[in-house]
């Protein structure tokens, strides 16, 4: 056996251990051979699931996510990753004292943190290897069906909300990639499903967008509405949002393989008072307030009528005010439009 053959013996099993190090939750090997699930991606989209996020029907995305190899021709091999995030009680959600955020956003944005980690992952592995590789780090920063790269790396199944699901972390986890043109041991995939008869997901789902094909339909997304939604929430839509804020959690909250995750944290809410210092705040407040917060993603415009949505359904001897405020001082078309209804919704509820 060569020196170079002794170094690289197990070095599967020391890159995990080494993403364990940095704080990964799972990890996992895979090749890059074409996904075999990509034609359910087109009936999505084929479907009209997409909703505002007509970028997904480019010949970039649709290609890119039909072969890995088309987004690092030199790949190898594909090392998956889960970073676990905490998951709140089911509870929360009827505490209308206060407005409720997805847990992946607890802390700094993952789309500054995660690629660190990685970098670091990746440079362990030349470290071991003696040598340099070529390699691409991606966390939900390229398109890829990362949900069926992770399952045939063994991390889970995808459950029936559409999540990737692992029987020992549940399904509260990112998923990040790096692709490497250094070949591994790939993992066995995880061929089971975990699932079994149960539906509590489809049914606790406020606007029922959850497929029975394990896929979701994003005109009736809860959290697709309140993040990636840069417009006018339908009224259909804002009188389920209950109390979220940014995103929506209820269909993993429900899932009994989440019962070990569920917590509690300061950072999972916003009071009252928060979401109405929000509706004073300038686009420059904005940015400096949520710097490095994934709260950033809807745009200041969104957080706005993000913030009205939820009011209308908190404290009227609070809110009310807040909101004919914000409207006196509003010239935004659109969100004069969400505060008038949120007022209108908030003066219906009982003191």
């Amino acid at each position: 056996m060569t020196q170079k053959n002794i170094l690289l013996e197990g070095i599967e099993s020391k890159i995990k251990a080494e993403a364990y190090r940095l704080g990964f939750s799972l990890a996992g090997m895979t090749t890059p051979t074409p996904p075999i699930e990509y034609p359910r991606f087109e009936d999505w989209l084929k479907d009209g699931f997409q909703a505002g996020m007509t970028y997904l029907t480019s010949d970039y995305h649709r290609e890119s996510r039909m072969d890995p190899r088309n987004l690092m021709p030199a790949v190898r091999s594909i090392i998956c990753l889960g970073y676990s995030y905490p998951i709140q009680s089911l509870e929360k959600t009827q505490n209308y004292d206060a407005a409720l955020v997805a847990g992946y956003t607890f802390g700094n944005d993952y789309h500054f943190d995660l690629p660190v980690k990685m970098e670091s992952l990746a440079k362990f592995i030349e470290s071991i290897c003696g040598k340099q590789i070529t390699y691409k780090s991606f966390t939900d920063s390229a398109p890829i069906l990362e949900r069926e790269l992770a399952s045939r790396a063994g991390l889970g199944w995808i459950g029936k909300n559409s999540c990737l699901i692992s029987p020992f972390f549940g399904s509260g986890f990112l998923l990040a990639e790096i692709f490497i043109d250094l070949e591994l041991t790939p993992d066995q995939p995880f061929t089971k499903d975990l699932c079994g008869n149960c539906r509590r997901c489809l049914q606790a789902c406020p606007t029922l967008c959850i497929q029975e094909n394990r896929t979701i339909d994003s005109n009736g997304c809860i959290s697709y509405h309140t993040i990636e939604n840069r417009q006018h929430i339908p009224v259909e839509i804002a009188e389920k949002v209950g109390n979220w804020f940014f995103g929506c959690d209820i269909c993993q909250m429900v899932c009994p393989w989440n019962k070990k995750k569920l917590t509690c944290s300061p950072e999972s809410e916003f009071s009252v008072q928060q979401l109405i210092a929000i509706l004073e705040m300038d686009s420059v407040t904005f940015l400096s307030a949520f710097a490095n917060s994934a709260l950033l993603r809807p745009k200041h415009f969104g957080l706005l009528r993000n913030a009205l949505i939820v009011l209308s359904e908190m404290d009227r001897s609070i809110s009310i005010p807040a909101i004919e405020k914000f409207l006196r001082g509003c010239v935004d078309p659109e969100l004069i439009s969400t505060a008038q209804w949120a007022l209108n919704q908030n003066k219906k509820t009982p003191l």
